[in-house]
């Protein structure tokens, strides 16, 4: 689950995929140029780009096992959605 690949033309891992694009959706966050800074990603990212390079930041500091599943899949959309909001609250 945390093997890299591209999506939307940045490299990151599925889990981060997902929960960018679970934020995205939830929140109908078009693709504009605004996020990185909030984020801490290098601003030349749209912020599609940038969600999925701070929820793979995300990734990297979930302790994972061998075993990683779903529902550790939705305990890290949970965790990136909680911290997203209070980025902006």
């Amino acid at each position: 689950m945390f093997n890299k690949s591209v999506f939307d033309g940045v490299i990151v891992c599925e889990a981060a995929n997902a929960m960018a694009n679970h934020i995205i959706h939830e929140f109908e966050i078009p693709r504009l140029d605004q996020l990185a800074p909030k984020l801490k990603v290098n601003s030349c990212f749209n912020d599609h780009q940038a969600l999925r390079l701070w929820a793979d930041r995300l990734c990297e500091n979930y302790p994972t096992t061998d075993d990683f599943n779903i529902y550790d899949l939705e305990d890290l959309i949970q965790t990136a959605r909680t911290r997203f909001l209070k980025l902006f609250s």
